[in-house]
C-alpha cells in the first residue's frame, strides 16, 4: 500500500527509517519525535518528525524550545508532505523556508530481485557490522562531516542491518546499507565512486541487498532519494520502485 491513502504504512515507513537511522538523543513529546546528533550536519540526524496531521502547528513552540536549549536551527521533516499540508502552510507562513525535497519510493522485494537478476555479477562485499565499511563510507560519501556520521551514525544502526561495498582494482568503487525490521527493508548509503559511475555497481549493490533483504524475510523495501536525482530515480525505477510520498524539511532562519 501506498501514498497517503495508506496511512498507517507511510507514517510506519517514516518511523522505520528513523530507527534505522538512530540519532544519538531522541524523544518523544507530545507526539513530535525531536532528534538531535552533535557534530552531525545531516538533516535527519537534527530534526522533528510530526505527529499526525492536526490543524496548524501544534507543539511548535515546543520543538522551538528543543533546539533553541541546543543552540541549533529549528528544524522540521515535513513527512509524509501529502498528509501535513497545513503544517506546511503555517511554517511557511511563520518564515520556515523549504529545502531539501525528497521522494520515497518502496518496492515488493521479490520485484527487486527479480528485476536485477540479469545486473553483472560484481564482487560485492556484505558485513553484518560497519568494522572496515565505514572507510568505505568515508570516502564514498563526500560530505564533511562523514567520519562523524560514521562515528555518531552508523555505529548505533541496529541490527539486522548488511553493510555491502564494492571494491576494483583495490579501490572503494560503490556502497549501500540495507537495515531490514520486519517485513520492510530500508535502503540507505547508496554511492558509487565518480569514475565508477554507469558501470553497474550500484546496481549490483542494490541486487546483493535486495537478496539480503528477502532472506531476512522482509516483504517489502523502502528507500529514500532526492527528487533531483535523476540518476538514482532511473535506476531504482528500472529496479521495481515506486513512488509512495515525499518530504520535505523547513528550517527556521
Amino acid at each position: 500500500m501506498t501514498g497517503t491513502g495508506g496511512d498507517t504504512t507511510v507514517r510506519g515507513i517514516e518511523r522505520r527509517a528513523a530507527a534505522a537511522w538512530p540519532a544519538a538523543f531522541a524523544e518523544e513529546r507530545d507526539g513530535w519525535l525531536l532528534r538531535h546528533t552533535p557534530g552531525v550536519g545531516r538533516q535527519r540526524s537534527n530534526s522533528a518528525l510530526p505527529p499526525p496531521p492536526s490543524t496548524g502547528t501544534p507543539g511548535i513552540g515546543l520543538v522551538e524550545r528543543f533546539y533553541g536549549e541546543r543552540g541549533l536551527p529549528v528544524r522540521v521533516q515535513v513527512s509524509p508532505a501529502e498528509e501535513h499540508g497545513e503544517l506546511d502552510a503555517a511554517l511557511a507562513e511563520a518564515g520556515y523556508r523549504r529545502t531539501g525535497m525528497t521522494a520515497v519510493l518502496t518496492a515488493p522485494t521479490e520485484k527487486v530481485v527479480a528485476a536485477t537478476a540479469s545486473v553483472p555479477p560484481l564482487p560485492v562485499r556484505l558485513a553484518d557490522a560497519p568494522d572496515r565499511w565505514l572507510g568505505v563510507f568515508t570516502e564514498l560519501d563526500g560530505h564533511d562531516d562523514s567520519a562523524a556520521v560514521g562515528r555518531e551514525v552508523l555505529s548505533r544502526v541496529p541490527s539486522p542491518a548488511a553493510f555491502l561495498s564494492v571494491a576494483v582494482e583495490d579501490r572503494p568503487a560503490g556502497m549501500g546499507l540495507v537495515v531490514a525490521d520486519g517485513e520492510w527493508a530500508g535502503v540507505f548509503c547508496m554511492a558509487t565512486a565518480p569514475e565508477r559511475r554507469r558501470t553497474g555497481v550500484a546496481a549490483a549493490v542494490l541486487a546483493a541487498g535486495a537478496r539480503w533483504a528477502r532472506g531476512r524475510g522482509a516483504e517489502r523495501l523502502y528507500l529514500q532519494v532526492e527528487r533531483d536525482n535523476e540518476a538514482a530515480l532511473g535506476l531504482y525505477t528500472r529496479a521495481g520502485f515506486s513512488p509512495s510520498h515525499g518530504y520535505h524539511y523547513r528550517v527556521r532562519p
